[in-house]
């Protein structure tokens, strides 16, 4: 079990209640962060890993249903199988905590509590958490958590739930920074072998070798085949017999048109019992603007920035641009107007604007994302001391596709 101090997340839109949780538990040595809505709830999840998480049910005046809230645990759970989730809910309440119980919820509190209740529960559910992690090799997705409220995502999210807890091979396909990686760690962690060996096979760099070395590793586990449409042709006879003992999920940036072209018809069939497609961001109606709030405000916590609002002239240009690079082009020029925007709006806003309109002419929107690029994998690299893998998992990179970066920016 681990020393550190244990961190506790309320999700709770009453600043009184939430307060005095948080004055109770940090008393006892607990860090505390506070969430006033699910929107905030995932931004305090992406910045540190978090023991137990408090969630009231609702966040809004005179709502009793707990719909919100119960969203929320569904997806807490979705992105976290280890997740212990405290339901605090109202003396009316006992039948919505048993159902919260019933779709994943670790204990319900009854509101107003006892301290020594609250405390205890808290208490059970921290020690819950570190026996559940000490069980596994795997750590949990914090940040790059699969987020969205449009139907395309939704999608997603309902065949990931549907598919993980299955042996089925997985096919996952979508253009360059859609979050293919994430999908395929979070079918890993919804699977029955969440607790064995996850491994990445690069399929670009892969021989001989490293083939049998991989495959070996994962069995029992989840084999990750990434780019498997671009394993060279005399490997891929060899990777079809070695598919045995392990769950197999495969990523490609081809269409099924090119995959069949790619791919050879042995080891196609092997991979793709089930697709699962994602969309780009273009076709995620209203998402672009929730994940660029979401960016925005984990970037200014990261970097010690005031976190701006960002003005509605803005966020228009954010829901109309195409973003040919998707939710990883989200995320750097969120992170690249935190650094390098002033502290009010408006030079923010500028900047974004600017940004988003060179969707519009392409030379510069190359040149600009190459410059931001760059910087966002200097400051990443600088951060964590030059390691590669830390970087790499901080900028949702593989190891081999930092240092083909590395090696182009001359780093």
């Amino acid at each position: 079990m681990s020393s550190e101090s244990p961190v506790i997340l309320i999700v709770e839109d009453d600043a009184d209640v939430a307060k005095a949780a948080r004055l109770l538990l940090e008393r006892q040595g607990m860090a505390v962060s506070i969430a006033a809505d699910p929107a905030a709830a995932w931004v305090r999840l992406a910045e540190r890993p978090i023991d137990v998480i408090l969630l009231d049910l609702n966040f809004a005046r005179g709502r009793t249903s707990g719909e919100e809230g119960f969203a929320l645990l569904d997806r807490l759970i979705a992105a976290d199988r280890h997740a212990v989730v405290i339901v605090v809910t109202g003396h009316s309440g006992i039948a919505v905590a048993v159902q919260a119980m019933r779709q994943g919820a670790t204990d319900f509190v009854i509101k107003p509590w006892s301290n020594e209740r609250l405390l205890a529960t808290v208490q059970r559910g921290i020690a819950l958490r570190r026996a559940k992690l000490d069980a596994t090799s795997v750590p949990p997705v914090t940040e790059g958590l699969l987020l969205g409220e449009s139907a395309a995502i939704a999608r997603v999210r309902d065949l990931i739930a549907r598919v993980a807890p299955t042996e089925a091979p997985v096919l996952v396909s979508g253009a360059t920074g859609t979050g293919k990686t994430l999908v395929a760690r979070l079918l890993h962690q919804g699977s029955t072998r969440a607790d064995a060996p996850f491994v990445t096979l690069h399929a670009e760099t892969a021989d001989s070798a490293t083939l049998a070395v991989q495959s070996t590793a994962a069995l029992g586990g989840t084999l990750v085949i990434d780019q498997v449409d671009r394993l060279a042709r005399g490997l891929q006879a060899d990777l079809a017999q070695r598919l045995d003992g392990a769950r197999v999920i495969a990523t490609t940036r081809l269409d099924r048109v090119g995959l069949r072209a790619a791919v050879g018809e042995d080891l196609l069939y092997r991979l793709n019992t089930v697709e699962i497609f994602l969309p780009p961001l273009a076709a995620r109606e209203g998402d672009a603007l929730l994940l660029a709030r979401h960016f925005r405000s984990v970037f200014a916590h990261r970097h010690g920035k005031v976190d701006q609002p960002i003005s509605d002239a803005t966020a228009k240009a954010i829901a109309q641009s195409a973003w040919p690079d998707n939710v990883r082009e989200v995320r750097l020029l969120m992170e690249r107007a935190v650094l390098l925007g002033t502290d009010g709006a408006t030079g923010l806003d500028d900047r974004l604007s600017s940004a988003a309109d060179d969707a519009q002419r392409a030379p510069e929107t190359v040149r600009s994302l190459a410059q931001s690029e760059q910087a966002m994998i200097d400051a990443a690299l600088k951060r964590h001391a030059f390691n590669v893998s830390r970087a790499a998992a901080e900028l949702g990179l593989t190891r081999a596709a930092l240092y083909r970066r590395m090696a182009r920016y001359g780093l």
